[in-house]
């Protein structure tokens, strides 16, 4: 048997995933989703290309990855605020519209916000974020499957889109809409 050749270093495939991801995070707000490569998330993250595509086949991959993120810091946020509200009735769409404007950050310090931004145009990664949406919306059915609740939703995803338009200074949900918005969410009385 042949002793090991070369430098051997352990490995840690979360961690380089992780590089990866907020390397590609971080390029797609400051240059764009269509000018992302490969070449430059690995020089970013201090992977070789070859390390990059072992985690990620392609650069849809790596995309997708980012994707998956975001919406595992959404799940945080939302299910934070739902914890801490009494009222089932609409729960999970305060949540929603709470978590729709928080700042989530991608490793400390890239805005969701400009990734969104620049995946809108992508087919793929609209079907990812529709397919997650129709999924928590199906998991809160019970507490929130009303036309008042899907109306806050809605009214939710066009201020979030309106802001989108502003992406250094989104301008804040004026505080009466907000309150009307989160009235709209609660049982009738």
């Amino acid at each position: 048997m042949l002793p090991p050749s070369g430098y051997e270093r352990r490995k840690e495939p979360e961690k380089v995933r992780a590089a990866l991801i907020q390397a590609a995070a971080h390029l797609i707000a400051e240059q764009g989703l269509p000018r992302l490569t490969v070449d430059a998330v690995a020089r970013a993250a201090g992977v070789t290309k070859g390390g990059l595509f072992h985690h990620f086949p392609s650069k849809q991959d790596l995309v997708r990855g980012v994707q998956e993120t975001m919406i595992a810091f959404a799940d945080e946020t939302i299910n934070a605020q739902m914890a801490t509200d009494p009222e089932p009735h609409g729960r999970y769409t305060r949540a929603y519209l709470d978590g729709v404007f928080a700042d989530h950050k991608l490793g400390g310090n890239t805005s969701s916000r400009t990734l969104c931004l620049a995946m809108l145009a992508d087919p793929d990664l609209q079907e990812g974020w529709s397919t997650w949406v129709e999924g928590r919306v199906a998991l809160h059915a019970a507490t929130d499957d009303h036309p008042a609740c899907a109306l806050v939703r809605l009214a939710a995803d066009g201020a979030w889109l309106n802001s989108l338009q502003h992406p250094d200074r989104p301008p804040p949900l004026p505080s009466e809409v907000r309150q009307m918005l989160i009235d709209l969410t609660y049982p009738r009385r």
